[in-house]
């Protein structure tokens, strides 16, 4: 007899966006973002040619001894040609600070070069240091600012940074995070 290998609790697995995600993915997005993102609209941003999901799940052992995958974090890409652009990658704030984001930013780089993209670009708001040193660990540069481009729920507005990075290279700098 075979022996199923069960992960782990705690064990982040990244794993592609399935249709029966979406309803998940937009209730991460909205734990991740003041104006988190509607079912409908992350369906209509996958549909969308060279587009690709990915969600990170932890392995989870509920009290009543019933093994899960919970979501806890996603990242959303779209590749056009040999340029792609990351829309949106988020971890619950539990999850934060433990590798998450690195594994699915990692992943879609990954993902979008293997579809021909040979650079990735991605917006970040310029007063998201935290976010701003994932992306440098990454090799990500920055190429602009956006002036006024995130609206805040209070509304405010702040510039956000676009940066950029090279994907020709990932094999020879992988696992960088």
């Amino acid at each position: 007899m075979a022996l199923i290998a069960l992960p782990r609790p705690g064990q982040i697995a990244v794993k592609n966006i399935g249709p029966f995600d979406l309803g998940r993915l937009a209730r991460l997005h909205r734990g991740c973002f003041d104006d988190g993102w509607s079912r409908s609209d992350i369906a209509h941003l996958l549909s969308l040619p060279g587009s690709f999901g990915l969600i990170a799940r932890c392995f989870d052992r509920g009290f009543s001894a019933i093994d899960g995958l919970r979501g806890v974090g996603f990242a959303i890409c779209r590749v056009v040609r040999d340029e792609s652009e990351l829309l949106s990658i988020g971890v619950l704030q539990p999850w934060r600070k433990r590798g998450v984001a690195g594994m699915l930013l990692e992943t879609a780089m990954f993902r979008a070069h293997e579809a021909g993209a040979e650079a990735m670009f991605l917006e970040v708001a310029v007063d998201n240091v935290t976010a701003q040193s994932l992306y440098e660990r990454y090799c990500f540069e920055r190429v602009g600012t956006r002036t006024d481009y995130y609206h805040r729920p209070d509304g405010r507005k702040t510039s956000a940074y676009t940066m950029k990075a090279s994907l020709g290279s990932l094999r020879s700098r992988a696992r960088l995070g």
